[in-house]
């Protein structure tokens, strides 16, 4: 007798992301500028900090070359988890342990040498991270050989993917994580974005973005908001931070406690619709 065949599992589908993405696109531009607006006024009545390049945080005055690529991405390895300011003190001695980061100089060096650079006061003391300088050079080496540079393999992703090459960089490189991916691209003049719990949960109120981390899912809010709002997605990133966690602000409007009477965004939040 044969076995009956069972039907598969039909998916169900993700109703909250439906939903969101429904609202994102049955607001309309005018209407998304206007709530990026308002987020951006009330920001700027609340702090008087100067605007902040994303180039700040970056090791490297310029990204020309391979060497320069492969630099920037070892020192945000270094950097995740640790004081930038230590990282930065102790870079000459990185630079010298590791034949400027020469990719080819530094793809070829014994893979033994870690045992003395871990005893290096001079260095970040990391052996996960150091032999990982050396992994990541001979990774880097065939990136170059399939695209010709490591510029050319990044802007092989249009920029509106650029959450893909966020995701590859922190699943190809050894030690770098999506804050070390992350950074690296914007530090390098990428026009990309960054990420916070706390804009995750203003996007969530606005029913904009449904729960749970999923990249498609923000990325489609912040191009989408840029496209409306013609603001740089690095600035709307750290206008979303401000507000919904009230970093160096005055008053916190959209934190876990919210102060929703004196939220410029009462008309257009479903904070009081949705499960809290």
């Amino acid at each position: 007798m044969s076995k009956t065949k069972k039907n598969p599992k039909t998916k169900q589908p993700d109703l909250a992301a439906t939903a969101a993405t429904e609202k994102l696109t049955s607001l309309g531009s005018s209407v998304l500028a206007k709530i990026y607006q308002k987020i951006s006024e009330k920001n700027h009545t609340l702090h008087d900090d100067e605007p902040v390049l994303a180039t700040t945080w970056a090791i490297g005055q310029q990204h020309v070359s391979d060497r320069d690529f492969y630099e920037e991405l070892c020192y945000h390895m270094f950097a995740a988890g640790f004081s930038r300011q230590v990282v930065r003190d102790k870079w000459p001695a990185h630079r010298q342990a590791f034949a400027d980061f020469d990719p080819s100089k530094v793809a070829m060096l014994d893979d033994d040498l870690i045992e003395t650079l871990v005893t290096d006061k001079a260095l970040i003391r990391n052996r996960r991270k150091l032999t990982a300088v050396i992994t990541n050079a001979r990774k880097l080496l065939v990136m170059i050989n399939d695209h010709g540079s490591v510029d050319s393999w990044l802007r092989s992703y249009p920029e509106a993917e650029f959450y893909l090459l966020h995701r590859k960089l922190a699943d190809t490189f050894d030690c770098v994580g999506r804050s070390a991916a992350e950074w690296f691209m914007l530090s390098t003049g990428l026009p990309y974005h960054f990420e916070t719990n706390d804009a995750r949960r203003l996007l969530g109120r606005l029913g904009l973005l449904p729960k749970g981390r999923k990249d498609e899912s923000y990325n489609r809010v912040m191009q989408t908001l840029q496209a409306a709002s013609g603001v740089s997605t690095w600035e709307i990133s750290i206008d979303l931070w401000r507000f919904a966690s009230g970093f160096r602000m005055q008053e916190s409007i959209c934190a876990e406690a919210p102060h929703c009477p004196k939220c410029p965004l009462w008309d257009d939040c479903d904070y009081f619709n949705q499960e809290n």
